[in-house]
Order: C-alpha cells, then structure tokens, then sequence
C-alpha cells in the first residue's frame, strides 16, 4: 500500500483538498449524523469532521462549534498535527502538554482533552475527525475504538462523493463538477477582476475509431485526450469530460481573450500528436471559446456560448477554433491554426 500523502502544505494534499470541494457546514446527512453519534456515545461537547489548510480549518459537519470555520496557528493544532503525520493524536490533558497548553482555546479553558483520527479519501489525508472535551479526561478504549470506525464512514462517504463528481474512465471532473467549478470561477470574478474563458472541445472522426475497431479502443482514445489535455493547461485550469467525445476546460484570471486562443492552439498541438489507432485514421479537434469579465453571466449560458462557438468551427472545414460573439465582454472572432491545420 502506498503511502498517505500528508503534510498541511503538501500541495498535492491542498490540490486535493481543493478538488473535494467541501464548504464549511456542508449539509451532510451523513457526516452531520457522525458527529452528533459520537457525542451522544461519547459526552464531548465538541465533535468535528474538519479539512485543514494553512492556518485554516473548514468544518464540514461540526456540533458544538457553531462556526464553518476556525483559525488556530499550525503549530498550535490539534487537526493539524494529524495531518502533518497521517496518525491518530490523543492528548488527556492539553493543559499540560508541552505543545497544545498554548493553544487558544486551551488556554480560554474551552479544551481540556483531544483525540483525532485522519479523514482519508484516495490515499490523501484531508483533515480530521475529531472529539473535544471540555475537562482533562481519558478516553476509554471503546470510544477510540468508535472514533475510528466513524472516521471508516467519513471516508467511505467522501469517496462515494469524489466518485459522483468525476467520470469513471478519464478521472477527469463530470459535468456536475464541472458546473460547481464554473460557478466559482465567475464568482472569483468579483473579488479579483479578470477574465474566465470556457473552451468547449469536439472530438472529430472519434465515431470512426468506435465503428472500426471498437469501444475498447475509443475509450482508449478518450483517456489518451484527457492525458494529453491535462499536459497543455495549466494546474489552475479545469479540464472536465461532458461525456461522449466533449470535453470542457475551465481558464481563470485571464488578461485577454488571446490567452484562451493559445490554450485552444496548444490544446489543438496536442490532440494532432496523439499516436493514429491506425494509419488512416487520425482524431482532430474542434474548439468553441466563450469569455467573459462578467461575475453575473450564468455557467450555463457561457457553457452554451461556447458550445455554439464549437459548431461554427466544426462547420467550417477552414476553422479549428472559434471565439463566441459578439457580447459585451467577447469581440467576435474565428480562426484557423496555422500550427496545426485541419487536415
């Protein structure tokens, strides 16, 4: 078994955090029943499934905090502490302990015991769940016993989620994930001026390779794309698969709307290089480009925007991309790829 991927600064971890894209007080049936279980079997008044960043813990299911959200220094941490060592942590008397006596909330006298287990989904730690109690106290054998098999449903539940949010061929975001990312991306818009572009990909001649030499090898060509697409962009981005031979990528904090054409150039590059499933038959691209300095456009609407833009192209034997307009915030434009020409 490989091993956990730990580290509060672990960027692979923070990407991975990212990625579950879990809010503070998410709503969980599920994870809401966790925490309040583990209260009543074990008297602590404070019970947690938390994410842990830099200097910041989300609380997706929490009861006794009362807030989405807290912020303790790392080194101060319970949670935190776990993360970093992807082992469980059980401190009887925090104010006693060398470390977590000058944690703040020890130190108000809202925290006299911990004990924690991590929150793992697909070999990442996450974060943690965690029981606080107001007293220095020992947990007993059975209560840390039920603290880990709860930590096994947190686990199972976050995995049956990622796996809802991604499509089970490429690992590339499904169409719901996608929208969330959208959504985000455009409200970012109005804490960070700039610009999100949208560029909608159509596999051309994919049918052939399904028709000639089966599903197994046009499903080999999707993963071959999703790979190749994911090495053109850039880790910000969003690369999502619609479904079918569709695929969907994400740009933020873009300056212009030449930025999105250079992506759609490189994305156009590498598509032409994949290796032909057979000499005669070759998979190319058409790409349909929306952008916009709006927060209020709605996703479905640039989505659609760039789905038309997509058939323009495709209608065109001259064209490999086009840009949708004309809006208020996307000049009209179309082009052809003078790297790589459609053949």
């Amino acid at each position: 078994m490989a091993p956990l991927v730990t580290g509060v600064s672990n960027p692979r971890r923070l990407r991975a955090v990212a990625e579950a894209h879990l809010t503070g007080h998410l709503g969980d049936t599920a994870l809401d029943a966790v925490v309040s279980s583990l209260r009543i079997a074990t008297g602590a008044p404070i019970v947690v499934v938390n994410l842990v960043t830099p200097g910041l813990q989300t609380y997706v299911a929490e009861i006794g905090v009362g807030d989405p959200c807290s912020t303790v220094p790392d080194e101060l941490s319970f949670c935190a502490a776990v993360v970093d060592t992807g082992e469980p942590l059980v401190v009887p008397d925090a104010a006693t302990h060398p470390v977590y006596a000058d944690n703040p909330l020890v130190k108000a006298g809202s925290v006299g015991a911990y004990a924690g287990v991590p929150v793992v989904d697909d070999g990442v730690v996450l974060g943690s769940l965690a029981i606080f109690a107001d007293a220095p106290r020992a947990f007993t054998a059975d209560e840390l016993a039920l603290l880990s098999y709860q930590a096994q449903l947190v686990n199972t539940g976050l995995a049956l989620r990622r796996l809802a949010r991604f499509d089970s061929l490429t690992g590339l975001p499904n169409r719901a994930l996608l929208a969330d990312r959208l959504a985000w991306a455009l409200v970012r818009l109005e804490r960070q001026p700039g610009q999100v572009a949208v560029l909608f990909i159509d596999l051309d001649h994919f049918k052939d390779v399904n028709d000639r030499l089966g599903h197994a090898a046009g499903d080999g060509q999707l993963v071959a794309v999703a790979r190749a697409l994911k090495k053109v962009v850039r880790p910000t981005d969003t690369v999502a698969r619609l479904g079918g031979d569709e695929f969907v990528v994400v740009c933020e904090e873009l300056t212009s709307a030449e930025e999105a054409i250079s992506v759609a150039e490189r994305i156009l590059g590498v598509v032409d290089d994949l290796p032909r499933p057979v000499h005669d038959l070759r998979i190319e691209a058409s790409i349909g480009i929306a952008v916009t300095t709006s927060p209020g456009v709605h996703p479905d609407a640039l989505l659609r925007r760039a789905d038309e833009a997509m058939y323009a192209a495709k209608r065109d034997p001259a064209m490999r991309w086009a840009l949708a307009g004309p809006t208020p915030d996307a000049p009209p434009a179309g082009g052809t790829s003078a790297a790589a020409p459609r053949h």
